[in-house]
């Protein structure tokens, strides 16, 4: 299990939790108008190639911290 310094695990929670908010607000609205434009699988399908983005955007763009200290990973962190 790795451990993130304190800074990075409060501005990760925080970031996450200001985009559910966003999604929240533009899904409420777009999701009647796409089911009712596209239908049910046309938008799961959305919603599926949203999350592979986001995973693969993830993926790519999270730093590496497996085998260093908090130190360590806290100046992997902030450059």
């Amino acid at each position: 299990m790795e451990a993130f310094p304190t800074a990075l695990r409060t501005t990760g929670v925080g970031f996450a939790t200001a985009m559910s908010r966003v999604g929240a607000a533009i899904g409420t609205f777009l999701l009647p108008m796409g089911l009712e434009r596209f239908g049910a699988q046309f938008v799961l399908l959305i919603g599926a190639g949203v999350l592979a983005v986001d995973g693969l955007v993830s993926q790519f763009l999270a730093p590496e911290t497996t085998d260093m200290d908090l130190a360590q990973a806290a100046r992997v962190s902030r450059s």
